[in-house]
């Protein structure tokens, strides 16, 4: 049902969000840090790139075998027969009329792979921990300035 591989990913960003407590900013740094933190690793879990949309630790492992592997460069050799034959057999005006390409790198976001139901109860997890401090910190006396 569930991906482990984005429910990791997802459990890490909100340990990681929450570890932001301890850091030495003020309390609403620390809540804008540590939503930074979440987003970014929900962002990393719902991450699908490449033509054929795989996650991005595949992409990249991909992406660094291919920068790795040998290849073979040819310099300076004649043109072969073929080439002639297409070149020959392609019209100049088509060649000089065609508009540059762009490439297109495709980005997908994986909604349907992961679903909103971990993603949202990852962030009111994270919520709740912060409202929790937030209450310890003094929070609760504020709140029943309200209540009186």
């Amino acid at each position: 049902m569930f991906n482990d591989r984005d429910l990791g990913i997802l459990g890490a960003g909100a340990l990681l969000a929450v570890l932001c407590l301890f850091l030495p900013v003020s309390f609403v740094g620390k809540v804008i840090l540590g939503f930074l933190v979440l987003v970014i690793f929900m962002a990393i879990a719902l991450l699908r790139l490449g033509p054929d949309r795989v996650p991005s630790e595949v992409w990249l492992m991909r992406r660094w075998r291919y920068a790795r592997q040998n290849r073979k460069y040819v310099n300076q050799q004649a043109p072969t027969r073929t080439t002639q034959n297409a070149q020959k057999q392609k019209p100049e005006s088509s060649a000089s009329s065609a508009p540059a390409q762009t490439v297109i790198r495709p980005v997908d976001l994986a909604w349907d792979e992961v679903g909103v139901y971990p993603l949202l109860t990852v962030l009111l997890g994270v919520l709740g921990v912060y409202f929790a401090v937030w209450l310890a910190r003094g929070g609760a006396a504020e709140l029943s300035i309200w209540f009186k």
